[in-house]
């Protein structure tokens, strides 16, 4: 089984995981990880919610999990998913082949309305997706988008600062028309 948490930054994604994680009680039969890429908190599935964070094993692709399984490993959490490389087929082998329960959370796009790198594969082989929406920033309406104020200079820019929630009405009103077509429908309007 793979479950799928998902949905704007902000939303509470990694912390639906760790409301399962810590349902469970034998831990000792649970691999936990995620990006190396993520340099927040390294070593630790974190969330605001939670004072305490979740051990874990930072990797760079999906092909690492097997380094690390055990033929007692039952369960498997991966926190920012849409970060890690390589074939997401691991996870099907695991949860069919392996019978290993697999819990993800990531983002299901990017600040520029994009299918978030591998998501849409994840979402796909998963067997049940949690769409979780956030808090518009703006309006407090539900939050389906997530925005960045501000310059990027690399595509993915890790960390919270400077991304947010927003609803759809909220997200029109703070691109413009013509931004809005290149992004979405990639036409350059120059």
């Amino acid at each position: 089984m793979i479950k799928t948490f998902t949905g704007p930054m902000h939303s509470k994604k990694t912390k639906s995981m760790m409301d399962v994680y810590f349902g469970i009680y034998n831990k000792e039969h649970i691999l936990c990880f995620k990006p190396t890429k993520d340099n927040r908190d390294v070593g630790e599935i974190r969330s605001k919610d939670y004072e305490e964070g979740i051990p874990c094993i930072c990797i760079d692709t999906f092909d690492e999990i097997m380094n690390y399984m055990r033929d007692d490993v039952r369960t498997i959490f991966i926190d920012e998913v849409q970060m890690l490389e390589g074939n997401v087929g691991v996870l099907s082998y695991l949860s069919i082949v392996e019978e290993v329960d697999i819990y993800v959370a990531g983002l299901n796009m990017t600040s520029e309305q994009e299918p978030f790198l591998v998501m849409p594969q994840i979402i796909a082989i998963s067997d049940n997706v949690e769409f979780i929406k956030g808090s518009c920033y703006d309006c407090g309406r539900d939050a389906s988008f997530t925005y960045f104020e501000g310059t990027k200079t690399e595509k993915i820019k890790v960390g919270d600062e400077g991304y947010f929630p927003l609803c759809d009405r909220c997200l029109k009103k703070r691109r413009s028309k013509s931004d809005m077509m290149r992004l979405l429908l990639k036409k350059n309007t120059d």
